[in-house]
């Protein structure tokens, strides 16, 4: 069968396009051609395009706060589209005769565009679609009742698609399919899922195409699955068991990246490092292959606790930024959220590591039980240590109980960062406020000798007196922007 794997365009404010490789598809891809079948994988945001397009309605609150601004304490400006059109798309489906055209919709708020795109390549083929990812599984019931789609996938799609293009063929039947969701005389039939890790087969997928970080091809790859944690706010360990690759199976895909041209390996787990003896053995083979010229980062964020005990190891392996995950400083938040760690582990592997590589810790501002002001301070304490805050704004994750009971609401685009959401109109201009907090204070620390420092400061910390901001305009004038209300402390900076 002729296959077509699509990971489509998004459609946001921001996007951090070097984390956008399509690692389940192409583990799809290699699964299915391993089944006998020709698969075309089309990645979308590979071109790297980005075009303003019309910010939805449901934004229309947003204006106020995403305006142009120039200044380093800016914020996002104007909704767009990552990746080619879906005409471009649709086109491409015209032109090739697929048997199958699968689509993936790995985050919730996307998931509209996902359908969309859907319906728009059901209006001129009748080739049967099917879409599957993390936001199938975080609702599948509801989407299951409105899809474009004529199927879809729950659990992991390399298992699913092979075996769902054997039963369109009528090699097998559709109840033999895990994780298919389709329609039997009307009825919703949910097959029982697979979920077995990416690389169950073991399967190496062949990449095609490189992003860049900072000037160097990266990829990206997964050495375990699950998380043995159960913070209440994620939903990882929702769906994944607990697993680990053998070590020589990495080296193998490792060994593979690096002849490609591969200069960074970004590492994709939930918890890695999770386990001691397992660590030492891969840390062993990153220290190899670092000498041999890769680079590692773990975007997705890591637990500081497991880290700990290998900090000075991690600089030697090749580790050119640790992004670590605080969530909160507050003790009783933490407990109360069931994280692993606090500040101090974070505060032994930022002196441990001594300024040998970068370091940035994320929180969560808008947690419930957490307060603006103490994010605040914690993100001038990090600022003091010398290492970068990075703010993720609370956003609701269907399938979650702690969001449900919140309340998610029934546009699921509103679920997404971005889109300031679980707040009232005060509390979340002062997430905004903060927000821009952390961008000036990261931006401090490399350019505190700059010539305009002083004038950004200025107009920085005004800000925060009169609270109400000032934006930058492309003429050079600082013009009035938002008001919001709460009480930073930052004399320091004054």
């Amino acid at each position: 069968m002729k296959i077509l794997l699509i990971a489509p365009p998004i459609f946001d404010f921001y996007f951090t396009t070097h984390r956008m490789e399509p690692l389940g598809l192409l583990y799809i891809k290699e699964a299915s051609a391993k089944a006998g079948h020709d698969v075309t994988l089309y990645d979308a945001t590979l071109s790297g395009k980005v075009k303003r397009v019309a910010t939805p309605p449901e934004f229309a609150y947003l204006d106020k706060f995403y305006e142009e601004d120039i200044s380093p304490f800016s914020l996002h400006s104007g909704y767009k589209r990552l990746g080619d059109s879906s005409l471009k798309i649709v086109d491409f489906i015209k032109e090739n005769n697929f048997d199958l055209v699968a689509l993936s919709s790995l985050f919730s708020p996307y998931h509209p565009d996902v359908e969309l795109l859907a319906a728009e390549i059901k209006k001129v083929t009748n080739i049967p679609v099917v879409i599957g990812g993390t936001a199938v599984n975080a609702q599948k019931k509801k989407i299951a009742e409105t899809t474009a789609a004529d199927y879809l996938n729950c659990g992991n799609g390399a298992v699913t698609l092979p075996l769902l293009a054997d039963a369109i063929e009528g090699k097998i039947s559709f109840e033999k399919v895990p994780g298919l969701i389709w329609r039997k005389e009307g009825e919703i039939i949910f097959n029982e899922p697979s979920f077995e890790p990416a690389w169950c087969e073991d399967l190496i997928p062949h990449r095609v195409g490189f992003r860049y970080f900072r000037k160097k091809k990266i990829s990206k790859m997964i050495f375990s699955a699950g998380c043995r944690n159960r913070c209440a706010f994620c939903s990882i360990h929702r769906d994944n068991r607990l697993a680990f690759r053998e070590i020589s199976h990495i080296k193998k895909e490792l060994e593979y990246l690096l002849s490609i041209g591969a200069e960074v390996v970004d590492i994709e787990d939930d918890d890695i490092f999770s386990n001691g003896e397992y660590t030492t053995q891969l840390l062993d083979i990153l220290e190899e292959m670092h000498g041999k010229g890769l680079c590692f980062t773990a975007m997705n964020g890591l637990t500081a606790r497991n880290i700990l005990p290998f900090a000075e190891r991690l600089v030697t392996s090749g580790f050119i930024k640790l992004d670590l995950s605080l969530v909160s400083a507050e003790k009783s938040v933490a407990k109360g959220l069931h994280r692993p760690h606090g500040i101090a582990e974070i505060e032994e592997i930022i002196r441990r590591t001594d300024g040998k590589t970068e370091i940035e810790v994320f929180l969560i501002p808008g947690l419930p039980g957490t307060e603006l002001a103490d994010t605040c301070n914690t993100l001038l304490h990090l600022n003091k240590l010398g290492v970068k805050g990075g703010l993720s704004p609370l956003y609701l994750v269907p399938g979650v109980p702690m969001f449900e009971e919140m309340g998610i609401p029934e546009n699921v685009r509103l679920c997404r960062g971005s889109a300031l959401y679980p707040f009232d109109d005060e509390k979340r201009a002062n997430v905004a406020a903060l927000l821009k907090i952390s961008r000036f204070l990261n931006y401090s620390l490399e350019h505190k000798n700059d010539e305009n420092y002083p004038e950004i400061l200025n107009y920085f910390n005004k800000s925060l007196k009169r609270k109400r901001w000032f934006k930058q305009g492309r003429d050079g004038i600082w013009r009035d922007s938002f008001e919001f209300s709460e009480n930073f402390d930052l004399k320091e900076f004054s």
